[in-house]
């Protein structure tokens, strides 16, 4: 054992136990009190801490890292002053201190009859050797380096409901926007059973039975059929424009044609030139005249 003096010296909070940590300078090696450690572990009586400590000292692998130093302890010279004092100190080095804290045995009787130093002797065996060393180096008490984890689990939930947060409200304003969007294109009700479609399904009807077709086949070659005989007319432009005049992102083809007055009727001259054409139209009296009192003879 030898005695050193390049040190630097300093107290540190072990779970409410003052202890003191000291660094060599010569070879970085970091140290703490042997009797502050038991006393801390709850030795109170001076010959078991001696006892303890000789153990320690006498230990052929725990005295390899056992050194006595001059630690200078604030003493009472008068009544009203006080003064640093050097005073020889047996101390322990980190490497060898859980080697030596092992050592102490958490016997049955003395759970039983000392338990709250047997569990204190735990904490010390789990925790002291890490907590002098991050004490030192990092100036922190054996609290803080306790609540690290806590505290860097913390800021982490923070930051993750700060991002979720942020892409909640994102969403919230696409949401928004999407449904603006979706007001503003109102689907207009598609009329059904109009009068003009009550007056001409019976044609598409008579159509549909000669040509043995569906009617989405029908309506489909009827308006190639109004475009060849009319070519100024453009099916699509008419159906984009009357999406647009009325907010609509799409539109059926016949409400188009029934709600442009000159469409319906060339549509609807169209139809009944193929009823004639394919002698259809005796079956449908295009020219159908409403009955009225004017038609009554005096």
């Amino acid at each position: 054992m030898n005695t050193q003096t390049a040190l630097q010296v300093t107290d540190f909070n072990f779970y409410g136990d003052n202890l003191i940590a000291l660094k060599d300078n010569a070879t970085g090696e970091i140290f703490t009190a042997i009797n502050s450690v038991l006393r801390g572990i709850g030795f109170i009586d001076k010959d078991q801490i001696r006892k303890r400590r000789d153990k320690w000292i006498n230990d052929p692998v725990i005295s390899k890292g056992v050194v006595k130093f001059n630690i200078p302890i604030q003493e009472v010279v008068t009544k009203n002053d006080t003064t640093l004092l050097d005073k020889e100190t047996y101390c322990i080095s980190q490497h060898k201190l859980p080697i030596a804290l092992a050592k102490i045995n958490i016997t049955p009787k003395m759970k039983q009859t000392q338990p709250e130093l047997a569990s204190k002797l735990e904490l010390y065996q789990d925790k002291c050797a890490d907590v002098l060393a991050s004490v030192f180096i990092d100036h922190k008490s054996a609290t803080e380096i306790n609540m690290q984890p806590i505290t860097d689990a913390l800021t982490s939930i923070t930051n993750t409901l700060t991002t979720l947060t942020q892409t909640m409200t994102f969403m919230q304003q696409e949401i928004n926007s999407i449904k603006e969007t979706q007001s503003n294109k109102l689907t207009l009700p598609k009329k059904k059973y109009s009068y003009w479609t009550t007056k001409m399904f019976p044609k598409y009807q008579l159509l549909t039975d000669y040509f043995q077709i569906s009617y989405t086949e029908l309506y489909k070659n009827l308006y190639r059929e109004l475009q060849n005989i009319y070519p100024d007319i453009d099916l699509n432009q008419e159906i984009d424009d009357y999406c647009y005049e009325n907010k609509l992102e799409s539109a059926y083809t016949l409400d188009v044609i029934e709600h442009n007055l000159t469409l319906r009727k060339l549509f609807e001259l169209t139809v009944d030139s193929l009823l004639n054409k394919y002698n259809l139209a005796n079956s449908y009296n295009i020219n159908t005249k409403i009955p009225t009192i004017f038609d009554t003879e005096f």
